[in-house]
């Protein structure tokens, strides 16, 4: 199930819009969803910012429920892309993510810049302690509205859009075997009105926890278990299964979300130092089928870099001048 507050069966009464607006607490609402969480924990958790030390830039497109088709508008499936890059600092992690988010009548514009604090441990394990801030903005195209009633005093027309600040906060340990993040995002729980005085959409605190473990299953063959848990401390969803990655270069895998999909996935390392990998994912959804088209996907580009070095000079030689700098 997608995680947001609106239907999708745009054509009702205009009044039951506001009090799906004002009324319905779905888990995790506003909160875009991916499949391919595992290999973009930066969205999720802040404390994700410069996680293995590499430069990262991620970009991701979602359709979900890919070809439903509403009563009268044509677009009302959920769509969501989604830009996030992560740059190492010695101890400190920073981030950005710059997220698109559309369903039916209701978007959302995401830009948050996050920082991240690692402590190293024993035997290279980390764990970090990481903050985001930024900007949400959602936007209601009344336009794609249908009311019963033209004559409606509530009516309106137009585009009415509003910008609240947005906090995140999360915890992240990593090492070769294990991996767990925990984090509270929407913390301020800002409200939009839409320009309507009845209508208030508030924006709920989620807290969301993922984990993998790392098992090596044979040669160049690795197994990872993996899970995310989300929860508004009023209802409760969770997704997980496992990956496969062969070569630390093919990878594939399995997972089930609550009441909702069965999801394929898998990618590869595009460029022989895999610093340009492509992944993706379909959900097959199964479960709770009203108002779901059979098939969402999800499509991801990833370039990886090592972390830029600071300190020292590197030392330079040359058949005519040999000699450390």
């Amino acid at each position: 199930m997608k995680l947001t507050s609106i239907s999708f069966n745009f054509i009702f009464n205009y009044r039951l819009w506001l009090l799906v607006l004002i009324a319905i607490p779905t888990l995790g609402q506003q909160s875009a969803q991916f499949s391919l969480f595992p290999l973009n924990q930066l969205y999720y958790n802040p404390a994700a910012a410069g996680l293995g030390n590499v430069t990262q830039v991620h970009l991701t497109h979602r359709a979900q429920y890919a070809g439903y088709q509403g009563t009268v508008e044509t677009d009302g499936a959920p769509t969501t892309q989604l830009l996030s890059a992560s740059l190492p600092f010695k101890n400190l992690g920073i981030g950005l993510i710059a997220l698109n988010d559309r369903t039916g009548a209701l978007s959302m514009q995401d830009i948050q810049l996050s920082g991240a604090y690692r402590l190293n441990i024993a035997d290279g394990n980390t764990l970090a302690f990481g903050v985001r801030a930024g900007i949400l903005r959602k936007a209601l195209d009344y336009n794609k509205l249908r009311p019963n009633d033209d004559d409606d005093p509530l009516l309106q027309t137009g585009i009415a859009s509003e910008m609240h600040p947005n906090v995140s906060v999360g915890v992240h340990y990593n090492s070769e075997a294990f991996y767990a993040g925990l984090s509270v995002m929407n913390l301020l729980k800002s409200k939009y009105q839409f320009n309507s005085p009845t209508g208030i959409n508030t924006t709920q605190s989620t807290y969301h926890f993922q984990a993998g473990l790392n098992i090596d299953a044979g040669y160049l063959l690795q197994i990872r278990p993996i899970i995310n848990l989300q929860t508004n401390l009023t209802e409760f969803s969770y997704e997980g299964g496992a990956m496969a990655t062969y070569a630390s270069r093919y990878w594939a895998g399995v997972t089930y979300r609550k009441q909702d999909a069965l999801i394929a996935m898998g990618g590869i390392g595009i460029t022989a130092d895999q610093s340009l990998r492509l992944s993706g994912a379909v959900d097959l959804v199964r479960f709770g089928t009203t108002a779901k088209e059979p098939i969402s996907y999800e499509i991801l580009l990833a370039y990886v870099i090592p972390a830029p070095k600071f300190g020292k000079k590197t030392i330079i030689r040359t058949p005519r001048f040999r000699f450390d700098q």
